[in-house]
């Protein structure tokens, strides 16, 4: 999934998510209130089947109370009275005096359901008559409500319904008003993205959207003609140091190999030669950087065996007259003796001898340089490692993280060693393999590139 349609996936998701939640927290608000108003009124109140069983009548038709009757009466602020068939009080408990003692068939009918006086009752039949308990006035809210059972469906349904549509429609305004943010933001993502790979962007300017499309294109031509003119710099120098350069290693290779000078002359002119060669090292990497990371310089594919490409570097190291203080020993599997990977065999060669120069240069008091190539199960590894200084972790840390453009300066980190980093990256880039780079104070340095293995040889 691109990272424009996975971001406005979240971004509905994250909507929906809303939504519920709203309806959640709603739901959960209602629940709270209708039990708070539950709790608010459930408070003590006499039973009217407590009362019924607190009357009782004898064979002789006698009315006898029940003890606490009366008190539970008055703790509840209620009363009691029973009527007989002719509607008359036979039998009362704390009985209001502005209520009648006698009540017609149409009275009864009246308060049964309602009120009595302005008193919320509640009727029940009693062996001896009927039995009324009365609350005090505006304590109870008493309502009779009659539907058809048909009424009552078709409204449940249709409220149903309109949770539904209502839902529905939401969903479909959040995605609709989605996709036009979509179609707005999404050519800027990708143009962001293309920018940030060094390309130039062409985005519609216009819309609501329009400024920041035309501050993004001028921000993707800029980075284009920056890095133009850099590389345009870069080679430009690099042209123009080396022909002066090549003067200056030629008459002090001259003054050198002169015997008819002083030996502090001559060794003065060795000094010269040295630096000068350093001097063309640095220029080459960083030209080669320079067409590696515009993608400049293409790759002269073929099969290497590194096994032998790394005994060939080696080589040229003790070859051209490694000073005493170092060592370098190489060893390799005998079944990475076998391997071969696609690849520029010059470029790797460098990238290689970058990492043996490095460990050189940065322990000039000597060190032993092992190099040794590897063969696992779904890859080949070379490591380079070196028993000098090492680095410490925030350096390390740098050259780990902070090498893939050549801003990489002497402010940051050594030069030389920042942008032999540099090169060896983009090489290793360049030929789908990683560089992972370990080292302590005063333990070493240890730098390990791994290619991927050969179809072939996992099939073996």
């Amino acid at each position: 999934m691109k990272p424009a349609e996975r971001f406005f996936r979240k971004y509905f998701l994250a909507m929906v998510g809303i939504i519920l939640l709203f309806l959640s927290l709603n739901a959960g608000l209602l629940c709270s209130v209708l039990l708070w108003a539950w709790d608010s009124s459930n408070e003590s109140e006499i039973s009217i089947y407590a009362v019924r069983d607190g009357v009782a009548v004898d064979s002789a038709g006698n009315l006898t109370t029940a003890d606490g009757l009366e008190e539970q009466l008055r703790e509840n602020q209620s009363w009691a009275m029973l009527l007989d068939e002719a509607g008359d009080v036979i039998w009362e408990e704390r009985l209001p005096e502005e209520l009648p003692r006698h009540y017609t068939p149409t009275d009864v009918a009246k308060f049964s359901r309602w009120y009595l006086k302005d008193y919320p009752v509640f009727v029940l039949e009693h062996p001896a008559g009927l039995l009324v308990v009365g609350a005090a006035k505006n304590s109870f809210v008493k309502y009779y409500l009659t539907y058809k059972e048909p009424y009552i469906r078709i409204i449940l349904a249709g409220f149903t319904v309109m949770v539904a549509v209502n839902l529905i429609a939401v969903v479909l305004l959040i995605w609709w008003n989605m996709r036009r943010v979509e179609k707005a933001v999404a050519p800027i993502l990708r143009g962001i993205a293309t920018v940030s790979a060094g390309q130039p962007v062409n985005l519609p300017e216009r819309g609501e959207l329009a400024e920041i499309n035309r501050q993004l294109n001028q921000a993707g031509a800029f980075i284009v003609k920056k890095d133009g003119a850099r590389a345009d710099w870069i080679s430009g120098v690099s042209h123009d140091v080396r022909t002066p350069l090549s003067v200056i290693l030629g008459f002090a290779g001259q003054l050198e190999d002169d015997q008819s000078l002083p030996a502090y002359a001559r060794e003065q002119a060795g000094r010269i030669r040295k630096q000068s060669e350093k001097l063309r090292s640095l220029v080459a990497d960083l030209n080669l950087a320079s067409r590696l990371e515009y993608a400049m310089q293409p790759l002269r594919l073929g099969p290497v065996y590194l096994v032998e490409l790394a005994r060939q570097v080696v080589c040229e190291f003790l070859d051209g007259g490694l000073e005493e203080q170092y060592e370098i020993e190489f060893c390799a599997d005998q079944k990475s003796e076998f391997v071969s990977i696609p690849g520029d065999e010059t470029l790797l060669k460098r990238a290689l001898g970058n990492l043996i120069q490095n460990s050189i240069v940065h322990n000039p008091q000597g060190c032993r340089i092992a190099v040794s190539v590897l063969c696992g199960e779904n890859c080949v590894r070379v490591e380079v490692a070196d028993d000098g200084v090492g680095v410490a972790a925030e350096k390390l840390k740098q050259l780990a993280v902070g090498g893939r453009r050549l801003e990489s300066t002497d402010e940051r980190l050594n030069l030389r060693h920042g942008l032999g980093v540099l090169l060896v990256r983009q090489i290793i880039a360049a030929h789908n393999g990683t560089v992972a780079m370990a080292s302590e104070p005063q333990k070493g340095f240890k730098t390990t590139l791994t290619f991927p293995c050969p179809v072939e040889l996992r099939r073996n």
